[in-house]
């Protein structure tokens, strides 16, 4: 499990799944200003996995499997 808090979310910001959990707690902006704050961009690369997170925080239950899952698959779209 630690190895997936220590995950890279975004290539753009080089931000840890961690990190951006922290960000999204410490904010009451709304996603897509919060968003920024984690990856310093306006790409949609990593949209889902990142809003995914935004509202598991919000709710107050993270799921590390689930976003770990949406990271790769992500990554493995940019691949193509």
């Amino acid at each position: 499990m630690e190895d997936l808090k220590n995950k890279q979310i975004c290539k753009c910001g080089e931000k840890c799944i961690e990190e951006a959990i922290q960000i999204f707690k410490n904010t009451d902006l709304p996603y897509k200003k919060a968003k920024k704050l984690v990856t310093q961009c306006n790409k949609t690369c990593c949209r889902k996995a990142l809003i995914s997170l935004f509202n598991m925080v919000r709710f107050g239950q993270v799921d590390y499997e689930e976003i770990s899952f949406l990271i790769d698959a992500a990554n493995d779209r940019l691949k193509e």
